[in-house]
């Protein structure tokens, strides 16, 4: 228990754990002024077994439990004062902290079962430690001083009242030691359970749409049943191998109170312990163990923290990506991007093999390839969201991991079939682009990106709420608003999932007119769909397998029967097969 509490001390660290250690010394002194009255009590009992207490003794014996009481009503307070607060102070500073560390994951850490494992961490793990730790902390240490100062008050009685309470104590923490790691153990199991259940719940609400669709809203439950039973389960568990550690530990102080008072009745006949500290030790004796309890009724929760903490720290772990680079951007260089002998591999398959390619400004580069050539990925390394494990990427001859985060964000935006708008007003959804624009600037961007109409036809226009993710308007018009807001951004570099993928004709026009502008004497980087969209990219890369398997302009592949004329004419002839069937 006493690493735990160090262990949550280094994690809090800086001035709060230096307010923590003083409230030590505070909670130290209420330990001692709470068992005081014990001393004054057989004290007293002395004087009137002796005969020798008067008035001016009861007076004193009575100013001095004031005293007491006073002394540790202020002691409580100044502890209080130190650390009650601290939980709240601390974990407000860490959620900062792990939404930063987030930001600087790489993309592929944030799956399904990640997903999952940091909602759950910040809906229940900090939560629980954010509200039990400072408590348990203070409990910990004014538990461990009181039975200090009650063991050392048996020892003022006699040394061997004292040493039973020792055997007691140390028979105790024998017993303890086990418990704790069986209760490690069973927490682990217990979070992991909570972990699978958050992720069982997100999986659930987000296919829901998908199941109502096909009538299966009960089948898709299935799993999300066997989560709540295996959650069950794992807390049931925790439960019944647990109370057996704690009915043992309810025997240990048994005997040890029957212990001490055989030995008190023991060292009274003997006439080595007098009426007065038998009175003494017969009036607390039944609290002489109280501290020691009530610290191990504490294990379960300790145990929980304790995984709670293992699994916060294991996510704070992770690699992360280094953002704060060293230099700055030039205004010019030879290539405004430059790919030189990428690889890059997820885990340990390599997906993208030796990519090398360039791009000056003003050009638009077109990728082209079935689903997994690795299109995506390549667009995805450019914006950095992940590193490459051998070769470099640059931006106008600089690195991008020696560019600052802020930086090299600054030079790009990216528009990609899945848009994502916050539950916020239309205007503060484009203004994020660039949050100092003034309104004027905002509606140029929304006339640029063609959305303008549809927001003023809205019932409050601008300051219209969209649903979380665009809910409320068209996949359309949510495109344009995203485009609304990169052209509001403003940036030299556009990384293009072809937006016009999975739209009607009607938005298809408004958006095709959207990304003119926006991609008006900008370098593109393009994730093509539809061949006949890029027939004007300056040039054409044509991925298989992780490999720029061609390259070159559209006449150029076209001349050389290969790849690329293969996926043009294949998406001619379905054309010409949906025009027919239209028909």
């Amino acid at each position: 228990m006493i690493k735990m509490v160090h262990r949550i001390l280094v994690f809090c660290g800086g001035k709060y754990a230096a307010r923590i250690r003083t409230a030590y010394l505070f909670s130290f002194l209420k330990s001692i002024c709470q068992n005081a009255p014990i001393f004054t009590a057989v004290w007293l009992l002395r004087r009137l077994m002796e005969g020798t207490a008067d008035v001016r003794t009861c007076c004193l014996s009575a100013a001095l439990l004031l005293c007491f009481l006073a002394l540790g009503t202020i002691f409580q307070n100044l502890s209080d004062r130190f650390q009650s607060a601290t939980g709240y102070e601390v974990f407000a500073q860490k959620r900062k902290e792990f939404a930063a560390h987030l930001r600087r994951l790489p993309m592929g850490y944030f799956t399904a079962d990640n997903l999952g494992r940091i909602s759950s961490i910040l809906s229940a793990d900090m939560v629980f430690i954010e509200e039990n730790s400072m408590n348990i902390v203070a409990e910990v240490v004014s538990d461990l001083f009181s039975q200090m100062v009650l063991t050392a008050f048996l020892y003022t009685l006699h040394p061997v009242l004292g040493a039973a309470a020792l055997g007691t104590v140390l028979a105790a923490i024998l017993i303890a030691y086990p418990m704790n790691r069986e209760s490690m153990r069973n927490s682990a199991a217990r979070q992991l359970a909570i972990e699978d259940l958050t992720g069982a719940v997100i999986e659930y609400t987000e296919g829901l749409g998908v199941s109502k669709s096909f009538g299966l809203t009960g089948e898709s439950a299935g799993e999300l049943r066997k989560s709540f039973a295996r959650s069950r389960e794992a807390n049931l568990t925790f439960e019944r191998q647990h109370t057996p550690w704690e009915r043992a530990l309810q025997i240990v102080y048994a005997l040890g109170t029957a212990a001490t008072l055989v030995f008190a009745v023991w060292l009274c006949e003997k006439g080595q312990l007098d009426a007065a500290g038998f009175v003494g030790v017969m009036l607390f004796l039944l609290s002489i163990f109280a501290p020691f309890k009530h610290l191990f009724q504490q294990n379960s929760r300790l145990t929980i923290m304790e995984n709670c903490l293992d699994r916060l720290e294991a996510v704070f772990a992770e690699k992360t990506l280094a953002m704060e680079g060293a230099e700055g951007m030039p205004e010019t260089a030879r290539h405004e991007i430059e790919f030189s002998h990428v690889y890059f591999s997820y885990g340990e398959e390599e997906i993208l093999h030796d990519i090398s390619f360039t791009a000056d400004r003003g050009q638009m580069i077109a990728l082209v390839g079935e689903s997994g050539s690795g299109k995506t990925t390549v667009a995805n390394l450019l914006a950095r969201f992940w590193d490459v494990q051998k070769g470099q990427i640059c931006l106008r001859g600089v690195d991008i991991r020696n560019l600052p985060m802020e930086t090299l964000m600054a030079q790009i935006s990216m528009v990609f079939q899945k848009v994502y708008l916050f539950e916020d007003t239309i205007y503060n959804n484009i203004a994020m682009g660039r949050p100092d624009a003034s309104y004027e600037d905002v509606v140029s961007a929304a006339k640029k990106a063609r959305c303008y109409d549809f927001i003023m036809s809205l019932p409050y226009g601008f300051d219209t709420i969209v649903g979380e993710g665009g809910a409320s308007l068209s996949g359309g018009e949510a495109q344009r608003i995203s485009i609304a807001r990169c052209i509001l951004k403003d940036a030299p570099i556009i990384l293009l999932d072809e937006a016009t993928a999975s739209v009607d004709a009607d938005n298809e026009h408004y958006i095709q007119q959207a990304m003119s502008e926006l991609c008006r004497d900008k370098t593109v980087l393009a994730i093509a769909h539809r061949m006949n969209t890029i027939r004007g990219a300056d040039r054409i890369l044509v991925l298989e397998h992780g490999r720029i398997a061609e390259q070159g302009s559209h006449e150029e592949l076209m001349e050389k029967n290969g790849m690329y004329r293969r996926m043009v004419e294949l998406q001619k002839e379905m054309s010409s097969w949906n025009r027919e069937v239209s028909a």
